[in-house]
């Protein structure tokens, strides 16, 4: 790096040779950014030390800002890389929307063949799924909502789910042709509460992170009753008077074999209580 013109202080009693200083030893101890030049990572490395001297409130340790320095060469390598394309998992290659992208803006003239394409083989696959299937995703686009989309096709939620990832699967493997079919990420939610995938990811470690932070974390096989809105005297009542568990399930949105295990379990506590009352009796 060029040698400063004066040793002004720069913030925090740091002088301009100071930072450089700093800025030089990072990129040279930088050892997972080895395919930037030195330059780049120095001139990298100044840039955010200064800006971090002029932003902070406290005086910082030089070991502060040598990690800024890596940080910020981290990042603008990994920047570098997207700019070429190689900022997918697999530095080695090139990203697809990388390609998909410049080979249409590269194109003498811009062409309309990928989505004929895409539309021709959604025809094509649509007509090769069974009534099923297509009924499922159809009541799911329709509704954008799973319970509404249920009570529409009169299905239960497991069945519903049950069927909708097999439609879902038959799609993706007509769709790659042969190929490995991706794999689904997220979860369903309207348009209008859409986010892309990284958001999801994102999202998905902050509420772990709080979950850990309040000593309530999640264990598998310990996920709280579902509530139903309506007590389990009220079911058991309800079967007793002639309504089945289908029907129950349908107007509640809910499995068959959740109504059957409520009941159940309303009657072992009605039984409980009723012996209770006996025993107290003969005393």
């Amino acid at each position: 790096m060029p040698r400063p013109r004066a040793d002004d202080v720069v913030g925090h009693g740091y002088t301009a040779f100071q930072v450089v200083r700093l800025a030089v030893w990072a990129a040279r101890e930088c050892r997972w950014v080895n395919g930037m030049d030195m330059v780049h990572r120095a001139e990298t490395a100044w840039e955010a030390i200064t800006e971090h001297l002029q932003l902070v409130a406290l005086r910082p340790e030089e070991t502060e800002l040598i990690a800024i320095g890596w940080k910020a060469m981290k990042a603008q390598r990994y920047q570098d890389l997207k700019a070429h394309g190689l900022g997918g998992k697999d530095k080695a290659l090139v990203s697809r929307a990388f390609l998909r992208y410049w080979t249409s803006a590269s194109a003498p003239a811009h062409s309309h063949e990928d989505l004929l394409v895409d539309r021709i083989a959604l025809a094509q696959i649509w007509t090769a799924l069974a009534p099923t299937y297509r009924q499922v995703l159809t009541a799911l686009a329709e509704h954008e909502d799973r319970r509404r989309a249920e009570r529409a096709v009169n299905m239960d939620a497991v069945t519903f789910t049950r069927t909708l990832g097999r439609a879902r699967r038959a799609f993706f493997a007509l769709w790659h042709e042969g190929e490995t079919p991706s794999k689904m990420w997220g979860y369903d939610r309207s348009g209008a509460r859409h986010q892309n995938v990284m958001y999801l990811v994102r999202l998905r470690k902050q509420r772990a992170l709080k979950r850990k932070a309040a000593g309530t974390a999640s264990r598998q096989g310990h996920r709280p009753p579902k509530e139903l809105g309506v007590p389990n005297s009220e079911l058991l009542a309800r079967f007793e008077r002639g309504e089945t568990y289908a029907s129950l399930a349908r107007e509640l949105s809910v499995n068959a074999d959740l109504i059957r295990a409520r009941v159940n379990k309303a009657r072992a506590e009605k039984e409980l209580s009723s012996g209770g009352r006996a025993v107290s009796a003969l005393f």
